[in-house]
C-alpha cells in the first residue's frame, strides 16, 4: 500500500515503538501498521503518524507476549 506523502524512514525512526507495541511479533506489526495506514487514508493525511499507530487496538498476540518487550513496557 503506498501513502502519497508518507516520508521514506517514518517507520525505521519509530522502530523501538513498534517493537514494543508488537511484542516483536511480525503479525502483530504488520497489523498495526495496516491499520495506521487505513486510518492515514480515511483521514486524508496520506501518511502515519505516531498518533494513527496509538490509535490502532493491539492484536490479542501482542496483548498478551511474554517477549523481553512486552514485560519491559509492562513494568514501566
Amino acid at each position: 500500500m503506498r501513502l502519497r506523502r508518507h516520508k521514506s524512514g517514518t517507520l525505521t525512526a519509530m522502530a523501538e515503538d513498534l517493537y514494543r507495541r508488537s511484542g516483536g511479533m511480525i503479525g502483530s506489526l504488520s497489523q498495526l501498521i495496516r491499520g495506521a495506514a487505513l486510518l492515514a487514508i480515511e483521514d486524508g493525511t496520506e501518511q502515519i503518524t505516531r498518533d494513527h499507530l496509538e490509535l490502532v487496538p493491539l492484536d490479542y498476540a501482542a496483548q498478551t507476549s511474554t517477549s523481553p518487550a512486552r514485560r519491559s513496557a509492562k513494568a514501566v
